[in-house]
């Protein structure tokens, strides 16, 4: 794959979407465990089926999108049609959502009690280009796959 040149448009991530079964409910879990903000909610929406993905079928939605820092999460509860399953963290499609936390111990204590389930107990990279840097995985109430993720002491920016 080519570069893209200078003279085309740059991308920045804007958001990252996630599909939950009770909205509400993810809402008070993501702000009260993660400190996110809510910056807005869409009340139940229909939307144009073949635009989404969904031909033919009668799409019906909620919504909201949350912020922490400079990253925004959205939200999405289908009121139509209903999902059909949990995905495993190694099926194609997005993996994980991962948050950088400066105490990895703190935090993980702390999810704990909000209802994240851990695979393990945080672990340690000890080699290679990410040696030092601390992480773990979990899920949240819905089976989202959350990763917390620790950079060593002497490296700066996010986990």
């Amino acid at each position: 794959m080519q570069p893209v040149p200078s003279t085309h448009l740059v991308f920045a991530l804007d958001h990252t979407g996630l599909v939950i079964p009770d909205l509400d409910s993810a809402v008070a879990f993501y702000v009260a465990a993660f400190g996110m903000t809510v910056v807005s909610r869409e009340s139940d929406t229909d939307v144009s089926s073949s635009a989404i993905g969904l031909p033919g079928e009668k799409v019906r939605l909620r919504g909201a999108i949350l912020q922490a820092g400079t990253v925004r999460l959205e939200l999405h509860q289908y009121l139509t049609p209903v999902g059909t399953g949990v995905r495993r963290v190694c099926d194609t499609g997005f993996g994980h959502i991962a948050f950088a936390v400066h105490d990895i111990d703190d935090a993980y204590r702390f999810l704990i009690n909000q209802g994240v389930t851990f695979n393990t107990e945080p672990q340690l990279i000890s080699t290679g280009g990410l040696a030092g840097r601390r992480w773990v995985y979990g899920q949240d109430p819905w089976g989202n796959v959350i990763e917390l993720g620790q950079n060593p002491s002497n490296e700066s920016g996010p986990a």
